[in-house]
């Protein structure tokens, strides 16, 4: 527990420290929720609803494809800004800043299954609009102390490093959405 609370009060120490348990916990946890946890909670709630085993199978396996993904394009756009870190240590740390995922990803699963109105809803629409333009925000911080404290990249480079990959996030969010994750899993 001491080592969650360190990752999620100072990400840059637990990035230096390679937490990979935490790291690897977050990951899995966020790939629980997008592909586990919304189709049973589907099915309780709605008798309609089926849950399709493969379907959950499939997007999970594609949950861990996306993250290593993202750790290896990580590393390689970093290598090419003049990074000396090893892919292993991308794929240790990375997931370190997974905090934000977990909280989009349940509150996405709670809003579509038992609140659809709130999306239809101006008031609810705008909160959690705020709600999610916050979590990105603190995504987009935590990417920044990754690239500084485990990619070593500093001023140019890592503003270089940072407009390339978030383009190339981008591009994985669409395909991670067009696979069936929810929330994507970057």
């Amino acid at each position: 527990m001491r080592n969650f609370l360190e990752a999620l009060n100072r990400p840059a120490d637990a990035y230096r420290q390679q937490r990979k348990i935490v790291a690897w916990l977050l990951v899995a946890i966020t790939i629980f929720i997008v592909t586990i946890f919304d189709p049973l909670l589907r099915s309780f709630v709605k008798s309609e609803y089926h849950t399709n085993v493969f379907y959950i199978l499939c997007t999970t396996l594609f949950g861990i494809a996306s993250y290593l993904l993202i750790s290896f394009v990580l590393w390689l756009i970093c290598k090419c800004f003049g990074s000396k870190t090893t892919l292993s240590t991308y794929i240790k740390t990375w997931g370190i800043s997974f905090f934000p995922n977990i909280i989009c990803s349940f509150v996405v699963v709670i809003t579509e299954v038992y609140f659809y109105v709130f999306w239809n809803s101006t008031l609810w629409g705008m909160i959690l609009s705020i709600v999610f333009i916050g979590i990105l925000i603190w995504k987009i911080t935590l990417y920044v102390i990754f690239l500084r404290e485990v990619a070593g990249l500093q001023r140019g480079k890592l503003i270089g490093a940072f407009i390339v990959v978030a383009v190339i996030i981008a591009a994985l969010s669409a395909l991670n959405g067009y696979v069936g994750l929810k929330t994507p899993i970057l």
